[in-house]
Parts: C-alpha cells; sequence; structure tokens
C-alpha cells in the first residue's frame, strides 16, 4: 500500500503511527509526506499534519530540514491543523536562529488573533515565550498579550497554559 493510500485509508492513531514509522525508515516517504502536509488538499493535509505530529515525537531531528518551509507556510493563508500542528512542533523543536523573527511574528498573531482556536493560541503562548527566553526583550511585549488573553477568554485550555507562561516570563522580566 503507498504512503497516500494508508494516509488516506482511515484517520486513527494506528495509521498515524503505522505511517509515522514508515516515514521514519524512508527518505523518499519523508519528502512525500511533506508535500502531503503543504498540499492544497484539504483532507490529505489534515491527514498528514497528525503524522507529521509524530514523526517529529519520535524524532525530532528529522523535520530540521522542513523546519524552515513550515515558518514559511505559517504565512499563506492555512487550515487551522496546519498551524496547530506546525506551532506544536515549533514548542520543542530547535528554532533556526535567522528564522526567530518570522515565526515569533506569525505565533504572536496567532496569539492575538481571539478568532482562532483554543489551541493554536495556546501553541503560539508557548513559542513566543521560547523564543523571548532567548530574546529577554520580548518578554513584556509577550506577557501582556497573554494577561490580555486570560481576561477575554474563558477557557480551561487558555487560561491553564496562560498562567504556566506567565509564570515563566516572570523569571525573565525579574
Amino acid at each position: 500500500m503507498t504512503l497516500k493510500a494508508l494516509i488516506l485509508s482511515h484517520n486513527s492513531k494506528q495509521v498515524w503511527e503505522e505511517a509515522a514509522d514508515r516515514v521514519l525508515r524512508s527518505a523518499k516517504e519523508l519528502q512525500e509526506l511533506i508535500s502531503y502536509f503543504e498540499s492544497t488538499d484539504i483532507r490529505l493535509v489534515q491527514r498528514a499534519t497528525q503524522i507529521i505530529g509524530k514523526v517529529h515525537d519520535k524524532d525530532r531531528a528529522i523535520l530540521k530540514p522542513y523546519l524552515i518551509q513550515m515558518i514559511k507556510g505559517l504565512g499563506d493563508e492555512r487550515i487551522d491543523a496546519y498551524k496547530r500542528n506546525v506551532l506544536r512542533i515549533f514548542q520543542t523543536a530547535e528554532i533556526p536562529e535567522q528564522y526567530e523573527g518570522h515565526l515569533f511574528d506569525h505565533a504572536f498573531t496567532f496569539l492575538e488573533d481571539n478568532t482562532e482556536p483554543v489551541a493554536i493560541r495556546a501553541f503560539a503562548m508557548t513559542v513566543c515565550r521560547k523564543i523571548a527566553e532567548k530574546h529577554p526583550e520580548l518578554a513584556n511585549e509577550v506577557t501582556d498579550a497573554i494577561k490580555l488573553i486570560l481576561e477575554e477568554n474563558e477557557s480551561a485550555g487558555i487560561q491553564n497554559r496562560g498562567g504556566h507562561e506567565l509564570r515563566r516570563l516572570k523569571r525573565l522580566i525579574g
């Protein structure tokens, strides 16, 4: 069965795991998965995002050559699954120094946009805080944005993540 056929067969953790394991063993299939992740076929992107997340969880280094492409993709009009999973990856991935500004701008925009889903905004908080740790001059801006979000949003996910990130940012600010 081809990778694409497997991905589209049905949406389950078992398929995600099987596809991720295949991709980890084959550079060709990794490139194929990345092309699905960047596709305009919404169903294919949705399925590929779950597998990309699993691949990253199993081997954080394997996606390194594609991280810049993912950051650039955040600037395009993308479905929520793409944005959510790219931001999820950058919570733990090493951010290429020359692209920290681009990633911060995208994440901060998602963070401030109250029309974005909770998961995207929560992951954006962590990405912004992570970058602010390397660039403490950004800490006040991120702190203010998170405080405002906590005042406006009653979501348990936002409240929990926001509280954690504010405590981490407080250490930067002093």
